[in-house]
């Protein structure tokens, strides 16, 4: 399925000379954002094999969030004039049932919001990298979202998922209805995915 990711964030470069920690940060959670996208398309594609529709509308709908923090944290890299970095390939995926993907999906967001982004932002502060601030602290209220849906999810079973999903293009907020601002960044309602139609935003 081709992805059309348009509506990235306007960064604009604010930095120290010194920014090593932080360019760090932006390769590893680059990295991090495109195995979870993998990751998250291999459950959606497990779950629809189980019959459990919505819950693969769910999971690609996360998909496409993830990958939408990756081409924000890599414009940031280009806008602080660092070499373009080169998305990496996938690792190899673990694939178990429905149930525990949805486990592991929501033990892996809990880890980002409450370890991996708070220590990136203190980093990025530290260093004056505003722009990397701004990306990382957007991830991380996606990443907080996606935990509260997974859990959700969990609790409640496939029929009482949503079968329709709307992802923020700006920061990646996963949401069951369609809205008029982003809850989480405030972005304007026309820039959003809708799921389970293509992955395309509206312009």
């Amino acid at each position: 399925m081709t992805i059309l990711l348009v509506g990235v964030v306007a960064f604009f470069v604010s930095c120290s000379d010194k920014h090593e920690d932080t360019v760090a940060n932006l390769k590893v959670a680059i990295i991090g954002e495109i195995n979870t996208y993998a990751t998250y398309m291999a459950f959606a594609e497990k779950a629809e094999k189980d019959g459990y529709r919505n819950i693969a509308n769910m999971f690609r709908a996360a998909a496409a969030a993830e990958n939408i923090h990756a081409r924000n944290h890599n414009d940031v890299l280009k806008k602080m004039g660092e070499p373009e970095f080169i998305r990496p390939t996938a690792k190899t995926l673990t694939v178990n049932g429905t149930a525990e993907n949805i486990q592991t999906a929501l033990d892996g967001e809990t880890h980002e919001f409450t370890v991996t982004y708070p220590g990136f932002i203190a980093t990025a502060k530290k260093e004056k990298c505003d722009d990397a601030v701004r990306s990382f602290s957007l991830a991380n209220l996606a990443e907080e979202n996606h935990e509260s849906q997974f859990s959700k999810a969990l609790e409640e079973g496939n029929e009482n998922v949503p079968s329709k999903w709307f992802v923020c293009t700006q920061c990646g907020g996963l949401f069951d209805e369609p809205f008029t601002k982003c809850r989480l960044c405030k972005t304007d309602s026309e820039r959003q995915y809708f799921i389970p139609m293509e992955f395309v935003a509206k312009r």
